[in-house]
Order: C-alpha cells, then sequence, then structure tokens
C-alpha cells in the first residue's frame, strides 16, 4: 500500500513538473534579428584553412576531419585536425581533437598529440604529449603536459615544451630525463 501512494505522489510530482516546464515556443513579439540563441552554426568535413605569406606561398595549413562551430560565438571544434607549418623545417602537428576561438590565432590541440619535424638533411624529430597549444600568428607551440622526444635512436622525457616555430628552437622543460645511443665508429 505504501508503494503505490509512493509511486503515485511521484507520478503527481512528475505530471506538475511536465505541465510547468517551458514548452520551446517562442514568445509572439520575437523575430529571428532579436532572438540570436537560434543563430545557426555550420559543420564542414574534409576542411583546409591555409595561410599565405605576401608572396602568396603557403606558411600553414589547418585540416581536419571535421570543423564545426554550433553558434556564431562558440568556439570552432576540430575533430582529427592537423596542423602543418611549413618553414625550414616542416613541422606536422596532428591530435584527436582540436578547439579554435572564433576571434584568436591560438588553436588548443587535445588528445594523443604527435608532432614531427622534418629538415631535409637530418633525422625527423617526433614529439608526444596530452596537448598542445599553438599560436598560429607567433608560429610558437607550447605545452605543460609529459613529454616524450624521439630522434634517431636517442629518446628524451620532460614536463613540458617550447617550440618556436620559425626559428627551430626547442626548449623542454625540466625535468629531464634521457637515454642517448652511442655513436657507432
Amino acid at each position: 500500500m505504501r508503494r503505490i501512494w509512493l509511486l503515485l505522489a511521484f507520478a503527481a510530482a512528475l505530471v506538475l513538473w511536465l505541465w510547468r516546464s517551458p514548452r520551446g515556443e517562442a514568445p509572439s513579439n520575437a523575430t529571428p534579428s532579436t532572438n540570436s540563441s537560434t543563430a545557426p552554426g555550420y559543420v564542414a568535413t574534409g576542411a583546409e584553412l591555409i595561410d599565405t605569406d605576401a608572396d602568396g606561398q603557403p606558411q600553414y595549413s589547418l585540416r581536419a576531419t571535421q570543423i564545426s562551430q554550433p553558434a556564431p560565438t562558440a568556439d570552432i571544434e576540430l575533430t582529427e585536425p592537423q596542423f602543418v607549418y611549413r618553414g625550414e623545417t616542416v613541422w606536422t602537428l596532428t591530435a584527436a581533437r582540436g578547439v579554435l576561438p572564433p576571434a584568436a590565432q591560438q588553436i588548443e590541440l587535445l588528445g594523443d598529440v604527435v608532432a614531427r619535424g622534418v629538415r631535409a638533411g637530418s633525422v625527423p624529430l617526433q614529439l608526444r604529449t596530452a596537448s598542445v597549444s599553438v599560436d598560429m600568428q607567433a608560429r610558437t607551440a607550447d605545452s605543460s603536459d609529459a613529454v616524450a622526444m624521439e630522434w634517431g635512436r636517442n629518446r628524451l622525457w620532460a614536463s613540458g615544451l617550447h617550440a618556436d616555430l620559425k626559428t627551430d628552437e626547442l626548449r623542454l622543460e625540466s625535468p629531464v630525463h634521457g637515454e642517448v645511443a652511442r655513436l657507432e665508429q
């Protein structure tokens, strides 16, 4: 008997809550221009953004399997982004996802970030970390997460990094632990 009363009380509360909840209908005086919450966003698949220098040559590109912005003022969400900077060293950064604020030149790469630096005549350099913040204007990359670096047979581990993509300067944050392979003669 007690169980029946509890069920009835629960059902009555549910009916009252459903009756009082907003219906999602727009007020009669609302117009599309005054109701900004309904402004549509966008979704693009297989998208690529390219930045060029003064001569029209590509400096960097940003590709993603999907780029979406739910609303005009919301962050731009990237699925499987790939950021490529073409300098003396070609840097390719990939991640599971990324976030790009709508009015900023900063991209946050998140989840299994891999940065690969390739320079003619040199052994490729590869960095792995959980997240990287790339300033596309200044051409820098920073992370405060643990970093693993592979360079040929050499391995280094660090607690963060700062990379200047223009000058090819890489600074690993302490503590740094490493294994350097002895060169065979």
